[in-house]
């Protein structure tokens, strides 16, 4: 190379622009990573809008069901614990909503777990949430006008459920 100026700052202008990229998954637990999978889109790569029929070609987690308005899969995060993943769809078949459940036998210190570490991911992500009227803590998207909502909607018994709704404002 004839000029080494250049090439020195070439590479300072790559790195300054890798370190502003937020990797907001690293140093979370394998349930967040398995489930967000992704920094690109709300979750999983995908965004709002996304038809029904690119993520049923491009989810790598199990289809279980669909209906008019939803499609769901299931996330295996190891051989006894796994997520559901909802996507809610609007009239035109395109995505308008993800819905997260974990149902899983009540065990209070993974359930403690797994909250605080979905708690974190969001608040490095979206800020401090706020709690809804239901108990339920809310962040709201900087960009993309959303809020993600998680609460604990157990119903009693041997499960607990833990549901992450993500929607538009």
């Amino acid at each position: 190379m004839k000029n080494p100026l250049l090439l020195i700052v070439s590479m300072l202008v790559i790195c300054v622009a890798h370190a502003q990229t937020k990797d907001y998954l690293q140093g979370h637990g394998k349930e967040v990573q398995a489930v967000i999978k992704s920094e690109k889109g709300v979750i999983r790569g995908y965004d709002f809008g996304v038809p029904a029929e690119t993520v049923k070609k491009t989810e790598d987690a199990q289809f279980i069901a669909d209906g008019k308005n939803f499609m769901i899969f299931k996330k295996e995060i190891d051989k006894k614990e796994y997520a559901e993943i909802i996507y809610y769809l609007d009239d035109q078949q395109k995505v308008n909503g993800f819905g997260i459940a974990f149902i899983e036998n009540i065990n209070l210190s993974f359930e403690e777990s797994l909250i605080d570490d979905f708690q974190k991911y969001f608040n490095e992500r979206y800020g401090k949430f706020i709690t809804n009227d239901k108990n339920d803590e809310v962040w709201t998207s900087k960009e993309g006008g959303y809020y993600v909502e998680m609460g604990d909607s157990s119903e009693g018994g041997d499960l607990m459920e833990i549901e992450i709704e993500i929607y538009k404002k």
